[in-house]
């Protein structure tokens, strides 16, 4: 019989605290290593030593372009696991919106209403391009760790000397490992009284002083941290221009989604109407009409309404059924 493959899910315990106070924080030897990532020192050898440690296959997203995912398998999954939980215990800066609680892509657009101009930009393939050097100055430099401690954080954290593309790692260690890039990042923002926000790769910033001097002094800091700024996902938007931040449109001072999700959502409706008073309604179409609608809600909380009226009917219908 086949075992259901285990997951992990990253637990902060409620904690949240100053880098300093991270376990990580001056860690000076290979023994509390151990007792922190909660691992033997022969589950250690055995996971530096494999070299399959990664499942490694290729994703189509929505954009219908193949992803490279690598994702860790065993006992590396739950390492990466506790490692990713510890990393998410320390309190990031205001400027983040990816990986804290209470807030979302959807803040994160929010945080540029108003009528400014505004640089939206991502980092090109930023989880490949944040390399194995720059994880291992992450824990020698910024977490003050001894060189082979940080060595075997680097090894173990990293595939093929880069942050692997699908771990639960993945977010908050290439934050933390570029954070030398954001925080100067910031530093130009602040100077010039720009907001700046980051979610996940997507960097955003809205104020007056938002031109091309500054995007391109951006562009050069991205560079000098040894990443490439997107030339096809750069774009600088005029203060009444409709802009897209985070897949959430800004127009008018208000947020709403994009014309290509009304019409998903409009199409997926119409269906809907035409089969929901059969006695078979394909759960396919029912599960993608509900995904959608929950998770645009939190743009636009009239498709709550909607949400609710399919479970409803769903509900209505299975007691039809049991009662025939």
């Amino acid at each position: 019989m086949n075992q259901k493959r285990r997951t992990y899910k990253i637990n902060t315990d409620g904690k949240s605290y100053q880098i300093h106070d991270s376990p990580f924080y001056k860690l000076l030897s290979k023994k509390k290593l151990l007792s922190v990532l909660c691992i033997s020192k022969e589950q250690l050898i055995t996971i530096l030593s494999s070299d399959l440690n990664y499942n490694v296959f290729s994703q189509v997203g929505k954009t219908g372009k193949a992803r490279t995912i690598e994702h860790p398998i065993n006992s590396v999954d739950k390492l990466h696991t506790r490692i990713a939980s510890l990393l998410c215990r320390i309190e990031t800066p205001k400027f983040m919106h990816s990986g804290v609680k209470g807030h979302s892509h959807v803040t994160n657009a929010r945080a540029h209403l108003g009528s400014h101009k505004t640089l939206t930009t991502d980092i090109k393939s930023f989880f490949p391009s944040t390399k194995k050097a720059m994880v291992f100055h992450f824990f020698h430099k910024r977490m003050q760790c001894s060189p082979d401690v940080a060595d075997i954080l680097a090894r173990i954290t990293t595939f093929e000397s880069h942050i692997p593309t699908g771990s639960r790692i993945s977010m908050p260690l290439a934050f933390w490992a570029n954070m030398d890039m954001f925080f100067e990042l910031e530093r130009l923002a602040k100077s010039h009284d720009v907001i700046m926000t980051v979610y996940v790769d997507d960097l955003t910033f809205s104020g007056k002083e938002v031109n091309n001097l500054f995007k391109s002094t951006v562009n050069k800091i991205i560079s000098k941290h040894g990443h490439i700024m997107h030339p096809k996902k750069t774009v600088l938007y005029q203060h009444d221009d409709v802009k897209v931040i985070t897949g959430v449109v800004l127009k008018d001072n208000s947020v709403t989604i994009k014309n290509q999700q009304h019409a998903n959502i409009h199409a997926d409706m119409d269906l809907w109407k035409v089969v929901r008073d059969d006695l078979f309604v394909p759960s396919s179409l029912r599960n993608r009409l509900l995904g959608r609608l929950n998770s645009l809600s939190v743009i636009s909380p009239n498709l709550k309404d909607k949400a609710r009226s399919i479970n409803h009917y769903k509900r209505k219908s299975k007691e039809t059924k049991n009662t025939t």
